[in-house]
């Protein structure tokens, strides 16, 4: 059934462990309920940037509150055990600091009792804290990540937002393959897991092809910029620019790549293709730019009649203090406030084993700013959210469709 949903409707210094394992009984408050739940709430945390290079992702977490509030002042979520519940949301700044990140959730879960995690973003934050959320039994969300490493999970606790790595290289090789046969390809990555990762699945994509990568650049997130890393890739002779820089980091390198005249075809990751925040800032160096997308472009006013759009523009007038109608980052908040929704209406108790089986079991699920033939489908072996993309364009003003629905085999 296809659900529209509305706004009414540290064991160890970086990577935190499990000091012992869980134990459900001492974790159970009172009726049998997991810590962080009542009759009547529901305490969700977050951790995320809101200051430093990676700040405008703290859009993500200002979105999900005003989402909650929304959904509290109209009573509150009736969840599948008969139970309405109103969700306290809970997020701290990161900086896009793992460390800062591993104390937060300490503080979170061991502090202020929260029931489940949701929005955590980056690859490294979030493998920084899920052997915790493992041993713990804890569900971490909508984790803003693709990593493949949650696949080497136990059990899922962790489940990503974004779609998977591997499957995002996939993606992005086939369009090389298709576009750009016989290409010599330089890759821009953060020197992190995430920028690490998809530098390996794409050498996995083009062993044996006519693709070659000629140069791998990587960036510091701490060095202020990418401009000589941009300047190594122009001077590689790569045609192909494949660009996985994240926050500004995006912007600056490719204006780098306009101001001294390289165009190459270029694909964004991704996690870092904002139209508002991320593109447009670029000035030319973005335009014709190649990305794939899940989520309708909230800056593109060729959307204004679609309900869903009217949905969320009328939740950014009504938060227009801390919601930017045309910021695709505040978005993902918004959008992911409202799976976790549906993750609460779905469950039939009150423990987070309850949360993680009806995260694991969503079907059609289609929030407001989803593409039209792009929904929600989770399974328990698969712990990634977003299964189905569409390619797209930067026009220099905003994104443009350009193929069918693409989705993970």
């Amino acid at each position: 059934m296809n659900r529209r949903l509305s706004v009414l409707a540290v064991c160890g210094a970086l990577v935190l462990s499990a000091c012992g394992g869980r134990d459900d009984s001492s974790a159970s408050g009172s009726g049998g309920c997991d810590t962080g739940i009542t009759d009547s709430t529901v305490k969700i945390g977050s951790s995320l940037p809101m200051s430093g290079a990676a700040a405008v992702y703290g859009a993500i977490a200002r979105a999900s509150d005003a989402y909650f509030d929304d959904i509290n002042a109209a009573g509150g979520v009736k969840m599948g055990d008969g139970k309405t519940r109103k969700v306290e949301y809970k997020a701290m700044d990161d900086a896009y600091d793992p460390a800062r990140t591993v104390s937060n959730t300490r503080s979170l879960v061991e502090e202020d009792g929260i029931f489940a995690m949701m929005n955590v973003l980056g690859t490294s934050p979030n493998l920084a804290i899920s052997d915790y959320m493992q041993g713990e039994g804890i569900p971490n969300l909508f984790a803003m990540t693709g990593t493949d490493e949650f696949l080497d999970q136990e059990e899922n606790w962790s489940m990503a937002f974004l779609p998977q790595y591997e499957f995002e290289a996939k993606v992005m090789a086939d369009y090389v393959r298709e576009n750009a046969p016989g290409a010599k390809v330089g890759i821009l990555y953060q020197n992190d897991g995430f920028g690490k990762g998809m530098v390996d699945n794409f050498e996995a994509e083009f062993e044996g092809s006519d693709i070659e990568i000629v140069s791998t650049q990587a960036y510091e997130q701490s060095g202020g910029s990418a401009d000589s890393q941009v300047v190594n890739l122009s001077s590689s002779g790569a045609d192909v620019w494949l660009n996985y820089a994240t926050g500004t980091f995006m912007t600056q390198s490719l204006k780098k790549a306009n101001e001294i005249g390289w165009k190459p075809l270029t694909l964004v990751t991704s996690g870092t293709n904002h139209a508002k925040n991320i593109m447009q800032p670029a000035g030319a160096g973005a335009v014709d730019a190649v990305s794939f997308t899940w989520l309708k472009d909230v800056s593109d006013p060729s959307w204004s009649d679609d309900e869903g759009m009217k949905a969320w523009m009328e939740f950014a007038k009504k938060h227009s203090s801390d919601v930017e109608a045309a910021d695709s980052t505040a978005a993902n908040g918004y959008t992911t406030a409202q799976i976790m929704v549906a993750v609460l209406e779905g469950m039939e108790g009150c423990t987070r084993e309850d949360m993680l089986e009806s995260a694991q079991s969503l079907e059609g699920v289609a929030p407001d700013l989803f593409l039209p033939e792009v929904t929600v489908k989770t399974a328990e072996d698969y712990p990634f959210f977003t299964t189905q993309v569409q390619m797209m364009e930067f026009d220099g003003k905003t994104w443009q469709l350009t193929g069918d629905v693409l989705e993970r085999g």
